[in-house]
């Protein structure tokens, strides 16, 4: 238990994210080929078009039956699923000029009048030559720039964009080896980087003259090794100070915890949070559901990649609505329970058991919303879980939630279990400086599991701080 400790003192760490307000969604881009528009909010609804990858589309009305953007690409509205619409461009700081450097073509491209390939030709634009961008992603996969005195388009595989910032942040980040996540601005600090090979090279930008060192090596890049189940925490530094954080990752099991409280009027951004993080597994509690009134938070709050959902009752209202805890997961999910536990007088909780099978491994996930009220009752809770826990015969076992509890509450678990968020563990933000960090949210795993990082995220999306733990199965 010291050396986990130890580990994760040393690992631990903190994503910031943009500062919480109230935002309009205006513009998305299409994240997949033949994604349908369709004529109704609905998976049955008929087809209207199907839209290619990096069409941008005017987003009319967002979150409708909790999981639809009605949007207008072209001369056409319709209804497209969020799963498959990137926000980023939507949000402030994603909004800011660009230059746009020629790249990725052997001598040069065309530059047309029209964002089509069948625009006429205004001229050719060489390799290594930058423009100012008029509009990025002016008209789907094409950017709009400034052009012998005129306006021209650019296929946007032919143009990398740099942003235009001053000399205290980075202008972009260059990843050969792995997908960054998510999509990179200047005044988003903390990235998870999944490493698609053994081998990754990190390149960040900034203007002429500023100073970068990724990691301690002083220079503005870096190669990074890294096996298969492993993680790297990388800071970037600009003129000395440390402004971002990379999660480097390869074939770990990403799981999370996060009292979302029934979507704290930012259920948008909660899901746009909870995608960048990449989760595998999160527990989510104070779900809301409401089918008469449109609403749904798990399905709110799922992935592209992490699409299927389980929710446990513990509150019926007379208005057709139901109260909860839920997990999202990429993971099929396999003989699902809600196990009820003592709650005296107090509001019904319960203890949500789901299995998966992960790389031939199966695998029970817990997750649970302690009682507040008092200590005593929280003791029982604590009893009750544990017991069942121990009685599981599944081999590998996590246990996610917000349970309300001081750390001494977790003792019943340190002798055959591994808690991740005590005193020992040491949470950073950007600039690498501790935070504090209550236990009360937190994650369990059996002692066959390794943990090999841990990451609290401050937000003002909800009341409580999204978790998330690195784990290795043995």
């Amino acid at each position: 238990m010291l050396v986990l400790m130890i580990l994760i003192a040393l690992c631990a760490s903190v994503l910031p994210v943009s500062s919480a307000r109230a935002l309009t969604l205006t513009t998305g881009i299409i994240n997949a080929d033949d994604v349908a528009m369709r004529k109704t909010a609905a998976s049955g609804g008929g087809v209207v078009t199907r839209l290619s990858e990096g069409t941008v589309v005017k987003i009319l009305e967002s979150n409708v039956n909790s999981e639809w953007y009605r949007v207008e690409a072209g001369k056409r509205t319709g209804y497209v699923n969020r799963l498959y619409v990137d926000i980023e461009a939507s949000l402030p700081s994603y909004q800011m000029d660009y230059t746009g450097t020629i790249y990725n073509v052997q001598q040069d491209v065309n530059v047309r009048a029209e964002p089509s390939l069948k625009g006429k030709k205004l001229g050719k634009a060489n390799k290594g030559d930058t423009f100012k961008v008029v509009q990025a992603y002016a008209n789907g996969a094409w950017h709009q720039i400034e052009f012998n005195g005129a306006v021209g388009y650019v296929n946007a595989n032919y143009m990398l964009l740099r942003a235009t910032v001053g000399n205290d942040v980075l202008s972009g980040i260059e990843v050969t080896g792995g997908a960054l996540s998510p999509a990179f601005s200047p005044t988003e600090y903390g990235y998870v980087l999944t490493a698609t090979q053994g081998e990754v090279d990190i390149k960040a930008i900034a203007n002429d003259g500023v100073k970068i060192s990724i990691g301690n090596t002083g220079i503005p890049t870096a190669k990074y090794n890294i096996k298969s189940g492993n993680s790297k925490t990388i800071r970037i530094s600009v003129n000395g100070v440390v402004k971002y954080s990379i999660y480097l990752v390869r074939d770990v099991l990403t799981v999370g915890t996060w009292n979302i409280k029934r979507g704290n009027d930012n259920i948008e951004m909660q899901g746009w949070l909870i995608a960048a993080q990449r989760p595998d597994i999160l527990g989510v509690q104070e779900v809301y559901i409401n089918s008469k009134e449109g609403k749904n938070n798990l399905l709110s709050v799922r992935t592209k990649d992490a699409q299927n959902t389980s929710f446990a009752e513990t509150v019926k209202y007379p208005s057709g609505g139901q109260y909860g805890i839920g997990q999202i997961s990429k993971f099929k999910p396999e003989n699902a329970q809600v196990i009820l536990l003592t709650s005296e007088d107090k509001e019904q909780r319960c203890l949500q058991k789901v299995e998966y099978v992960i790389d031939g491994k199966r695998v029970s996930v817990y997750n649970t919303h302690f009682s507040y009220e008092s200590a005593s009752l929280r003791k029982k809770q604590f009893s009750e879980v544990l017991k069942i826990m121990n009685a599981d015969p599944n081999e590998y076992k996590i246990l996610t939630g917000d349970f309300n509890a001081d750390e001494k509450e977790f003792s019943p678990f340190m002798r055959n279990y591994r808690v991740v968020n005590t005193s020992a563990t040491k949470f950073y933000n950007y600039s690498n400086k501790t935070i504090a960090m209550s236990q009360i949210d937190n994650i369990i795993v059996s002692k066959n599991i390794t943990v090999l990082n841990a990451r609290a995220i401050p937000t003002k999306y909800s009341d409580h701080y999204p978790l998330f733990a690195f784990l290795s199965l043995k």
